[in-house]
């Protein structure tokens, strides 16, 4: 018989009467039929959405007694014992965020599955499920306020399960991260991917590598807002080499870890610390003693929830991303876990309208091609989605006209993204298409930046809600499709266990960023890198020339 929704009056009152019957007749079985029901955290969340999902449909199994000869509660007989059900994907509650239906829908959304899956996972607060995404781009998410909108809301739901990635040291001045407070005490020598600055091909997992032979330092510290202060898990992925020298791993101003990185053959590390999950100040420092290489740190919660790690390139074409060396890389992508692995490029590449891309897009869908297959070596069954570039334009008679190769760009990656197995978010159409930077320049906020190429504050922020709510609605789609089957596995050990570990028990928010970003600047055909200052190998600041 179809029941009402457990969050009424008569659906508790029956509940109330199942449990006292499963008492009497001493039947568990009964007792957990009537009284055992995993709970999302949407669904603890429903008493504070408008929005409800109608009558649900469970149905109790008949309680029978036991056939002749089988030993019964009241025999005094032990019974035999009983399998475990199998735990199925519980009936979805509906949340306020899952309507209206987005105008501009992800393409492909049955390809962020295992993304899905895991989301499930985490939301019905399964120990250890954290679920995480990692996204790749060019200067659009240069200041992380697409990557934060999107972090902010997804952890708001499912739970904060912290920062997640952040370079060592910075290679721009327009390189921020938000929900985090960060601060290099003392310079590193930090190189870039677009550079082909390391001759080992060696760049980490975010594209930036830095390493001192002196004393440089970096300081990370929690936040005072709801999402982002506290942070139980640190580490610091590195390089091992034989002229490696010292790392200092700093809590609370109290030295925790000490990392030796000599070693006879040149290979990769991560060094993790525990402390309990509060708010604060961590420090990675090199000590002088020889080189010092890392390629950044994580810093997470061991909680159920969900973590979205913003890996801006600015000055970025997709294709510098396949100068990572290919079995480096996959072992990055493999020891960060990572569920779903995202694209977002486009802008620079641009450049290349009067040269090879000229009268066709196949280099530039190779080059994004190549990079997606080896990145998703290191994780293959991980979701995939790339998101469209964003509208450009330029002023023609005065007028603000969207550039013509725009349209073929979208259309290439879309190409890539199905040849790829990927989901396809197409962020071009959601903010408007054509003529998208000239009415996002006339209204309130103002959508772009006065360069006509970026999205100003605002407008990343506009992408990043956007993008949240087509990813909520191919949620919960997925739910409602896989009611009554099989939970995926929760494979919480998937991770690579640590070096070492160390658990102690003891007891100003971001800058704002600019509008305008830096990009690469293009000579015929394939962009050339952007200007760089040869001492700190870092781009340099329009501003400063």
């Amino acid at each position: 018989m179809p029941l009402p929704p457990r969050s009424s009056w008569r659906w508790r009152s029956q509940g109330r009467a199942a449990c006292a019957l499963a008492l009497l007749l001493g039947s568990v079985w009964v007792l957990e039929a009537a009284c055992a029901f995993p709970v999302s955290r949407s669904e603890k969340a429903k008493a504070s959405s408008p929005i409800a999902e109608g009558p649900e449909t469970l149905t109790f199994p008949i309680w029978e007694a036991p056939p002749s000869g089988v030993p019964s509660a009241k025999s005094g007989a032990s019974p035999e014992p009983v399998a475990a059900a199998e735990p199925t994907f519980p009936p979805y509650i509906a949340h306020a965020d899952d309507e209206p239906p987005p105008q501009v829908p992800i393409e492909g959304v049955e390809r962020l599955d295992y993304y899905y899956g895991k989301l499930t996972l985490t939301d019905l607060g399964t120990e250890g499920a954290i679920t995480r995404a990692s996204q790749w781009g060019d200067s659009v998410i240069g200041g992380d306020g697409l990557t934060e909108a999107i972090r902010k809301r997804l952890q708001q739901r499912f739970g904060d399960a912290g920062h997640g990635f952040h370079a060592l040291g910075p290679y721009s001045r327009w390189y921020r991260h938000r929900g985090i407070a960060y601060e290099e005490l003392s310079d590193w020598d930090t190189c870039l991917i677009i550079f082909k600055c390391r001759s080992d091909r060696r760049y980490g997992y975010g594209g930036v590598t830095s390493e001192s032979s002196g004393r440089a330092r970096s300081r990370w510290r929690t936040v005072d807002q709801d999402i982002g202060r506290s942070v139980s898990r640190f580490e610091l992925w590195y390089q091992k080499r034989p002229d490696g020298g010292s790392f200092q791993i700093l809590v609370d101003g109290r030295v925790e870890r000490v990392i030796d990185t000599r070693a006879a053959e040149v290979s990769d590390a991560v060094e993790t610390v525990q402390f309990e999950d509060a708010a604060h100040e961590l420090q990675v420092a090199a000590l002088g003693t020889g080189v010092a290489r890392g390629y950044g740190v994580v810093l997470e919660r061991d909680v159920p929830g969900v973590v979205w790690d913003e890996l801006a390139l600015i000055g970025s074409f997709i294709q510098r991303l396949d100068y990572e060396d290919p079995e480096h890389i996959k072992g990055q992508v493999q020891r960060r876990d990572v569920d779903l692995l995202a694209f977002m490029f486009g802008g620079n590449d641009l450049q290349r309208e009067h040269g090879d891309l000229k009268r066709t897009t196949e280099p530039y869908e190779a080059e994004y091609s190549r990079v997606i297959q080896k990145f998703r070596k290191g994780k293959p069954e991980a979701a995939c989605l790339i998101l469209a570039m964003t509208d450009h334009a330029q002023r023609i008679d005065g007028a603000i006209v969207s550039r013509p190769m725009v349209g073929r760009l979208v259309a290439a990656q879309r190409k890539v993204a199905a040849a790829e197995g990927c989901a396809f978010y197409d962020t071009f159409a959601a903010m408007g298409g054509l003529g998208a930077v000239e009415r996002g320049r006339q209204g309130k906020p103002v959508l772009y930046a006065p360069d006509l190429r970026h999205p100003s504050v605002s407008g990343q922020q506009r992408i990043g809600t956007l993008l949240y709510h087509a990813l909520m609605h191919g949620y919960a789609g997925y739910r409602r499709r896989l009611t009554g089957q099989p939970l995926p596995a929760a494979n919480l050990s998937a991770q690579n266990p640590p070096d070492r570990d160390v658990v102690r028990d003891r007891t100003a928010e971001a800058d704002q960023v600019v509008d305008l970003m830096v990009t690469e600047h293009a000579g015929p055909g394939i962009g050339q890198p952007a200007p760089v200052d040869d001492r700190t190998r870092r781009v340099k600041d329009p501003a400063d020339e």
